[in-house]
This record gives C-alpha cells, structure tokens and sequence, in this order.
C-alpha cells in the first residue's frame, strides 16, 4: 500500500450544541474524552496509521488548539491554517488547499472519529481517478442522518436521500479530495462543503463511496459526547491488543 494522503481536520467550529457540557470557553476539538482531549485521540489515530503530515484549520478557540498541539509531541508535521471569520465547511476546506498546496488531501472533521483504514481509503481513492471518495458506514437507525444512494459496482455517488428510518450507509464525513480539481471551480467565501455544493453538483463531479468503514461516533450532540467517554478510549485498546 502507498503511504497515506495528508490529512486536514476541520477544528474551528463554534461547538454550540456541546455548550451546555463545555461552557463557553472550551473548543469543541478539547473537548475531554476519557480524560483527555479529543483532538490527541484522533491526532494519534492518525499518526499510527503513517499520515505523514496534518493540517488543522481552526477558528473559535484557536490559540488554546496550538497551545495543546504545540506540547503533544508529535512526530508527524502539524500545520495551522486559520479562519479570520467562519467560513463553513467549503470555505475552510478551500481556504485551507489554497494555503497548503498539496495536491490531493483527506478532510475530516475535528469532532468524529470512525474505525477507517487510511492506507486503505487513499489507495482506493488513487485507483478510481475520481474527483474525490467519501467514506461511509453503514448504520442501523438512519433516521438522524440522510443516507448515501451510490451505484453497488462503480461505488460511484448517485444522490443523498432523505433521513428516514431504518438501516442505511451514511456520510461519516471524510473525503479524500483532488484539491486540483476542486479548486478549479468557483466557490463562494462562505458556504456548506456538503449542503451548498456536494448535494448540487453531484452531476458534475465524480464522487466515490468507500463503503467499509467501521463504528462511528460524532461528539458534537451531548448524547454521543457522553457514550465517547467510554467508546473511544475503548477502540483505542482494542486496536492496541490487536496489534
């Protein structure tokens, strides 16, 4: 397998579904999840796989994020791109490619974490010759997610469908993108990477679903907030006596 794409993580959202747990002064991303920040669980998560390389774009609470990336002691690069005003989604990841330059890069966002092999998905994404790859899991109660229709040979993206209930593959919201290909479009400052411009351009762009990806927990909500205290330090130990 090839060495893993960078990876940029989205970490500068306003957390205001979590502010009743945090207050107002914790970022989402230093959120603590067993005792510890989330954003080191999922920093070195991404370093055992061999990302050789990280891109954090912040904005609310972004002197506290460098203050904790800066003593983590990481052996992979850590860069900071920062947002002046929120941009959303789209902007920030335009934002970001711009700034960075890398040619191809994976986007996550910086309050998830899922059970997703990196080696696995880049290579994936390099064979399809796509204009980006989503990752998806599949879930057994879709109805707080709208669920991914794609075509089961292809793995290419037809539409997203409604929420509704029952079983379903989901987004779990990371994307290796051709940030060539993306930034050759126009894009407004401002706008939802996956409301403003992946729902509506479907037609137009070449979108690829890897369907394997494993448990999935979204921080943001206090219900799941509460279950990662358990489910993330949890993954992380089976994954070590996996090994």
């Amino acid at each position: 397998m090839n060495t893993p794409l960078p990876c940029l993580i989205l970490a500068g959202g306003l957390g205001t579904r979590l502010r009743s747990v945090l207050g107002d002064a914790c970022p989402k991303a230093l959120a603590l999840v067993g005792g510890r920040p989330f954003l080191g669980w999922l920093l070195q998560s991404l370093e055992q796989q061999g990302v050789p390389e990280m891109v954090l774009s912040l904005g609310f609470g972004h002197d506290s994020i460098k203050f904790f990336v800066a003593g983590a002691g990481l052996s992979m690069p850590v860069h900071i791109v920062e947002e002046k005003e929120p941009l959303g989604t789209g902007g920030a990841i335009v934002h970001a490619l711009r700034t960075h330059s890398a040619p191809a890069m994976v986007v996550m966002n910086g309050d998830t974490m899922c059970e997703l092999d990196m080696h696995a998905f880049c290579d994936f994404f390099r064979a399809s010759d796509a204009d980006m790859a989503m990752a998806a899991t599949r879930v057994d109660d879709a109805s707080r997610y709208g669920t991914l229709a794609f075509d089961e040979t292809t793995r290419r993206l037809l539409a997203f469908a409604e929420k509704r209930d029952g079983a379903g593959f989901i987004n779990a919201g990371i994307y290796a993108i051709d940030a060539r290909r993306l930034l050759s479009h126009d894009h407004p400052q401002q706008f939802s990477f996956e409301r403003d411009y992946l729902s509506t351009a479907l037609d137009a762009i070449d979108v690829r679903v890897y369907p394997d990806v494993g448990e999935f927990i979204d921080i943001g909500v206090p219900g799941d907030y509460a279950r990662a205290q358990t489910f993330i330090p949890n993954l992380f130990c089976t994954s070590v006596d996996e090994s």
